[in-house]
This record gives C-alpha cells, sequence and structure tokens, in this order.
C-alpha cells in the first residue's frame, strides 16, 4: 500500500519535475510525480494555502493532464485515498469534481449515464457539507476554482436535460436507467438545482451584503458568521451568476435580471478576477436586455465584454501557451457576441467603440446591411448562432426523434415576433436622415402607406421615437464621459411635420482633457489630505 508522501513542492521544484523524461510507478500505475502531486495538494487544502492551491489547480493539473492522462482518466477516489491517507473527505469530493469535469470535456458525445449521476451526487455531497454545517467550513479557494464549480454544476445541468431529449447520445442500455433516474427524479432535476444555487444565496446572504456595499454600509451589520466567511461569501457571489445562466437558459429574462440586481457591472467587482466568469456575466446580462428589447443596454455590455476580451488575448499571446482540458468558453462567447451586437445594431444603430466596429464589419458587416433592409432570415440565422443553448428541463425522450432544439426554436419563434412588429424601424430611419423636415404624409407615402393605414403608421413612428428615447437609460449614458448621444438621429413631430435633428457632433477634444484634468486635480487633492492626516 502506497503511503502518504510528504513532498514540499514549490513553483521552481515543479518546473524542474515537469523536465524530467522518466518516472516509476507506484502498484496503483500512478506515477510517482502524480502521487506527490496529490498528497503535496491535498496538504495545501488543509492549510488553505490560496497561492500555492492556484498553482497546483490551475498550472499543474492541467499540465499533468496532458503528460500522463492524455489517453486515460486520472486515478479514481479509491487510489487517490491510498495515496493521501484518510481524513481527507473535502478534498476527495474536490478531486472528484475535477475527475468528472475532466470526464465531460474529454468525451465529445458527453459521457455516460452513470458518470453523469455519480457527478451529481459528488456535487450534492459537496454541497451538504458546505450547507449543513453548523459552522463555516474551513476551507480556503482561489476565486477561478470556486467559480469554475459553480460554472460546471450549472453546465453539467444543462447537459443532462439536453441529454434526455435526444435519444441519439444514449445507448439501448442506459435507457432503463435513465427511466428510474427520472421515476424517482434524484438526478439533475430543476427544484434541487435550482435549490442548491438558491440556499447557497441564503447562507450567504449575499444580496444583503451586495445591497448594503451599494448603500455604503457595512455588510457586515447584514450577515452572520457564514456570510462574513471568505469562501461562502464567494460561493454565494458566483451562484449569482450560475442562477443567471440558468434563467436566461429556461427563458425567463426578467427572474435573469432581478437575480443579479445588486450585482455592479464596473472593475471593482469580484467577477473581474475570473475572465471567464466576466463574460459569462456580460454575455447573458446583455441577451436578457436583447430579448427584452433594451438594445442600447444591450449594446453597451457587448461591446465591452468584447474590448475585454481583445484586451486579454493579447496578454495571452505574450504567455507560454497552456494547454487545458476545459472548454474554450471565452473563444467561442467572442464569435457569438458578434453576431448578437449585430442584431442590436441592425435594430438600433448606435456609436460604438472604432475597434470593436472595424472588425465587426468584417465579420457582419453584409449580415447587418441585410438585417437593417428587413431581411428576417438574417436575424433568425444571427440569432441561432449567437444565442445560448436553451433546455426544457422536463422534456424527456426515451425513444424517437431528437427533440433538444425544441427550445431554441420557440425562444426563436419569440424573437422574431419581436422583430418583425419593428421591421419598419430601420427603414424609416433610412429615410428621416434625409431631411431636416418632412411632412408625416409624405413619408408615409415613401413608405407606401395608404390612407387606410396612416394611423398605424404613426403608431410606428411613436414606437421609434421611444426606442430613441430608451436609448441610454439604466446607466448607458451615465457612464458616458464624453456626454454624447449614443444614438446618430433624434426627431419630434409637430402636428403633421416631423422635425429632425442629425445627434452626430464632434468630439470635443479639449473639453474631454479639461474634465479629465479637473478630476485629476480633485484626486490629488484628497491625496494631500490623506497625507497631511497621516
Amino acid at each position: 500500500m502506497a503511503k502518504r508522501v510528504e513532498f514540499d513542492l514549490n513553483t521552481e521544484d515543479l518546473s524542474e519535475r515537469r523536465r524530467a523524461t522518466t518516472y516509476t510507478v507506484d502498484e496503483d500505475g500512478v506515477p510517482n510525480e502524480v502521487a506527490d502531486y496529490l498528497a503535496y495538494f491535498a496538504r495545501m487544502i488543509e492549510e488553505q494555502n490560496v497561492p500555492e492551491i492556484l498553482t497546483l489547480y490551475d498550472q499543474a493539473f492541467p499540465d499533468l493532464t496532458e503528460r500522463f492522462f492524455r489517453e486515460k482518466m486520472w486515478p479514481d477516489e479509491t487510489v487517490v485515498e491510498r495515496i493521501i491517507g484518510p481524513g481527507n473527505k473535502i478534498f476527495i469530493i474536490l478531486y472528484k469534481e475535477l475527475y468528472y469535469r475532466q470526464l465531460y470535456a474529454r468525451n465529445a458525445r458527453g459521457p455516460l449515464l452513470v458518470h453523469r449521476y455519480e457527478s451529481f451526487m459528488n456535487y450534492q455531497e459537496l454541497f451538504s457539507e458546505l450547507l449543513s454545517s453548523k459552522d463555516p467550513l474551513p476551507i480556503s479557494l482561489p476565486n477561478i476554482w470556486i467559480w469554475d464549480i459553480i460554472d460546471e454544476f450549472v453546465y453539467q445541468f444543462q447537459a443532462f436535460c439536453l441529454y434526455k431529449a435526444n435519444p441519439g447520445k444514449r445507448s439501448a442500455d442506459e435507457v432503463d436507467e435513465l427511466i428510474n433516474i427520472e421515476e424517482n427524479q434524484n438526478a439533475w432535476n430543476i427544484y434541487p438545482v435550482l435549490n442548491i444555487l438558491y440556499s447557497l444565496l441564503s447562507k450567504s446572504q449575499i444580496n444583503e451584503q451586495l445591497q448594503a456595499l451599494r448603500e455604503k454600509r457595512n455588510p457586515d451589520s447584514v450577515s452572520d458568521e457564514f456570510g462574513q466567511s471568505d469562501l461562502y461569501f464567494k460561493l454565494g457571489y458566483f451562484a449569482l451568476i450560475g442562477l443567471l445562466r440558468t434563467h436566461v437558459l429556461l427563458g425567463d429574462y426578467h427572474q435573469a435580471l432581478k437575480t443579479v440586481q445588486y450585482v455592479d457591472i464596473d472593475p471593482k467587482g469580484i467577477y473581474n478576477t475570473v475572465p471567464t466568469c466576466l463574460v459569462t456575466l456580460h454575455y447573458f446580462v446583455g441577451f436578457s436586455h436583447l430579448m427584452m428589447r433594451n438594445y442600447g443596454e444591450a449594446t453597451k455590455l457587448f461591446v465591452n465584454c468584447l474590448l475585454y476580451i481583445q484586451r486579454t488575448k493579447s496578454i495571452q499571446t505574450q504567455q507560454p501557451a497552456k494547454k487545458n482540458f476545459q472548454y474554450d468558453v471565452i473563444g467561442k462567447t467572442w464569435d457569438q457576441l458578434f453576431y448578437l451586437l449585430g442584431i442590436c445594431l441592425a435594430v438600433q444603430p448606435q456609436r460604438i467603440d472604432e475597434s470593436i466596429a472595424s472588425q465587426l464589419s468584417e465579420r457582419c458587416g453584409e449580415r447587418i446591411m441585410h438585417m437593417a433592409n428587413g431581411n428576417i432570415d438574417e436575424f433568425r440565422n444571427a440569432f441561432s448562432t449567437g444565442c445560448p443553448k436553451f433546455l426544457s428541463p422536463t422534456t424527456v425522450v426515451y425513444e424517437g426523434t431528437n427533440q433538444s432544439k425544441e427550445p431554441l426554436l420557440r425562444q426563436l419563434q419569440s424573437f422574431l415576433e419581436g422583430i418583425e412588429s419593428q421591421m419598419a424601424l430601420p427603414v424609416l430611419r433610412g429615410y428621416l436622415k434625409l431631411y431636416t423636415t418632412l411632412p408625416t404624409k409624405k413619408l408615409a407615402s415613401f413608405m407606401d402607406v395608404d390612407n387606410d393605414h396612416y394611423d398605424s403608421f404613426l403608431g410606428k413612428l411613436l414606437t421609434y421615437k421611444m426606442i430613441v428615447n430608451e436609448l441610454g437609460k439604466d446607466g448607458v449614458l451615465a457612464n458616458n464621459d464624453d456626454d454624447e448621444p449614443q444614438t446618430d438621429i433624434d426627431f419630434y413631430v409637430d402636428r403633421d411635420m416631423i422635425c429632425i435633428a442629425d445627434t452626430k457632433v464632434a468630439r470635443h477634444v479639449g473639453e474631454h482633457f479639461i474634465r479629465h484634468i479637473q478630476k485629476l486635480h480633485e484626486v490629488q487633492q484628497v491625496l494631500a489630505r490623506l497625507e497631511n492626516k497621516a
């Protein structure tokens, strides 16, 4: 039996051991370097050494996976328990979470049903340990691992719902197992999944604490020892974003936005420490605004997210390439964001960052032009490419055709119905840009509107005016340093005459610098006062 290895590993030791070319193997078939790694990993979890845990999780695990486990799985829990010794229940649970995550990533068609079930039971055990404890568990994990646990939990729930609706993804032997699971409702049911996520919110008092922070109050005044625990606070925080994603996948956009109402989307948020979390938050909040026809806010979020990915891409290319078994979330979302941004700008044009506008023109310039001209098929294609994989938690198909795309078709139909009601708006905008004043009757004739439909035409005109007025609400203009309008046209109706104003103005460079010089002076004054107090 392999004994527990006392192995003092640091970054330099790890780098040196990576360069080795030959390894001995213990009786379980585990390379000594992997056994040493697991023993050291368990010890760092026990000692709550977060910087070292981050290195072992984010660098060493993918590296060892690439070198030793490209064609096979990591050792199972019984082997790991022999290596690290008894009494490490939390580490075994966390290790199994990594094990099943690798299993999901490795199988293109998805893992076997038994592995899906075992993974859920492991999550149940993990969250039960966290939520049923009388006192906060003495565990410290890096932000990226806490986020990955929540994100993978929601992903596996989504994958199971799609698996249930697609008979082609399972073998005949798995049908009886699936019937048993569904009859007993004991794995990946919507209710326990939501219950776990909402329980994390309740246990951490995260909404109360975020509300207190927004109101500049002490969050400790509204939280107990669980809310004041760093682990539970971050679990609750990331659970909010996990719930956001879950509600969007279920098609409940109002509840999705309500879930993250206290999460401030600014550079100081905790989500900003984990790139995939930042991208997930912006993507799903932006998509919710898109589906609720708040195109201005959706555009802002999509552009900000694309700018972030663009900046971090240049940093990543300067670093050594790190192979990871996890799915490239940022790379896939990068493409989706351009299609969704194209939809927003086709319906409600506005000025955006020049670098993003240039890339958008290269990727989707012709598509946006067709959408602006009312081509409903282009809207359909752009939405299908850019939207998430919607799910139906109650759909189960034991035999027959694949029903996993039915939720997508329903959301697509709902989206297109909204677009069709606004189809005249891009054309209307095109005519208004040609004039400074224009009789309403003349504009109606341009758009082939007869007298019988004249009143409904005025309704569309007022709808467009409403969209122009709504642009910039909910914080879009509030964060705009230049105080410039985001749309390039505005108008009002005076009896039977339309008065159009071109709102695209030159950037006031001088005023921009004066404003920032004033801000700099204010900061210097604050610093001077602090120095005097010191």
